[in-house]
Formats: C-alpha cells, structure tokens, sequence
C-alpha cells in the first residue's frame, strides 16, 4: 500500500505551463516580420514607432522580442503552477499546496469529502469548511486518492439543503456577518479573486459557510 496519493496539476493546467512560453516566444520571434504588413495600413504610415522598429536590425529585434516572449511566458507558467491546487493525501493527514503556501488538514479533524462544480470541499467535525478550492484534476481521480485513504467521501454536497440565499434585507445573520457579505459581493463584481477568498475565511470564522452562484451568495450557519 503507498504511503501517499498525489493529486496534482489537471491536464488544461501543465498544457498552459508548457505552452506560454513556446507561444509568446514564438509571437515574439515572428512580431518584426508583421512590420511590413503594418506599414501597408495608412493608419500606421507614418508612426514614429513603425519608423522606429522599421530602423533596427529584424534578426536581433526578433531575438530580443522572442527572449521577452519567454520570459513573461514562463512567468505566467509559474503563476498557473503557483495557483493549482496540488495534495498529498495520506492515512493521517492531507498536505495542500496552494498560492505557494501550504496547509495541513489532520483526518481526525475531516468529517466529510465532495467535489463541487470542480471544486474539492473538505469539512470539518462542526460543519466548517476546512477547504474549498477549484481543480482541474477529474472528480473519479480525487475521489480514488481519498476512499484509498479511507477518509470519509460524499458524492454530494450533505449541507446543500441548509443553504439560503443572501439578500441586502438579510437581518438574521448579525450586521458583522452582514457587513462583510455585502463587501463580499462587491469583491465578486469587481473579480477580486483573493479577497473573495479572505472574506470567505472570515465568515468561516465567524460561523457561516458561504459558496456562490454567479454575483448571489448562498450561505448556512455551523455552529462555531
């Protein structure tokens, strides 16, 4: 029996860390060959930019531009490395690895396992949400490495009827509780990834799980 279950990168995120840098490195290579082309549009005629790239050798600002194509390619494979989510499942314990930092759930602690929309959720003994992130890994090859582990797995979500959507009206939650879904759902309209996610673990605390469907929040007490 192995001591541990790896569950890594999915296929569509070592694709994309692979392919930045081959792709913008070679846009890079081939961006002074479109110069002639551009010079044809009477827009661009007499840019002093065109001019400019028009007046430098085109092997070595292919070779310049190629480097910087690379470069910023494989800064956004790092990036995509950085936010996959990767697990080291084991009999005792269940090491996350996410935005470089890294997280450590004890199974005693687990009380159930499931997979949501590509999200693997692990909750724990109150009802709290010990994890909750996105993967691109297929659901059969999460549930294998837990139930390989023996930790408890769920093929659904065994909180979902205790869920209610959240409303501005809301006066059941406490105005703490209130106050940060409402900044929450400024954060979700704006994209802002990273404090969507802070602000979840806030509520966590708190005594309240949330999930999202679109811009509305849906929300279930646990008690702390």
């Amino acid at each position: 029996m192995k001591d541990t279950s790896i569950i890594g990168m999915g296929f569509l995120e070592k694709l994309f860390a692979v392919l930045f840098p081959v792709v913008l490195g070679t846009i890079g290579w081939f961006l002074p060959k479109l110069i002639d082309l551009v010079k044809k549009i009477p827009l661009f005629t007499d840019s002093k930019v065109i001019e400019l790239l028009d007046s430098f050798n085109p092997f070595w600002v292919s070779i310049i531009l190629m480097i910087i194509g690379v470069i910023i390619g494989s800064l956004l494979s790092l990036t995509v490395y950085s936010e996959a989510l990767k697990m080291s499942i084991r009999d005792t314990e269940i090491l996350i690895n996410k935005d470089d930092k890294e997280n450590r759930i004890t199974k005693s602690d687990v009380k159930e396992v499931f997979m949501e929309d590509h999200t693997v959720v692990i909750t724990g003994k109150k009802g709290q949400e010990l994890l909750r992130e996105k993967t691109d890994i297929k659901k059969a090859k999460v549930r294998e490495g837990f139930l390989y582990h023996h930790y408890p797995w769920s093929e659904q979500d065994p909180y979902a009827d205790d869920y209610k959507l959240w409303t501005l009206e809301d006066r059941t939650v406490g105005e703490n509780v209130n106050a940060i879904l409402y900044e929450r759902r400024k954060a979700i309209r704006e994209g802002d990834k990273k404090k969507i996610k802070h602000l979840r673990m806030d509520l966590n605390e708190l005594g309240f799980v949330v999930k999202d469907k679109g811009e509305d929040q849906y929300i279930r007490n646990f008690h702390n």
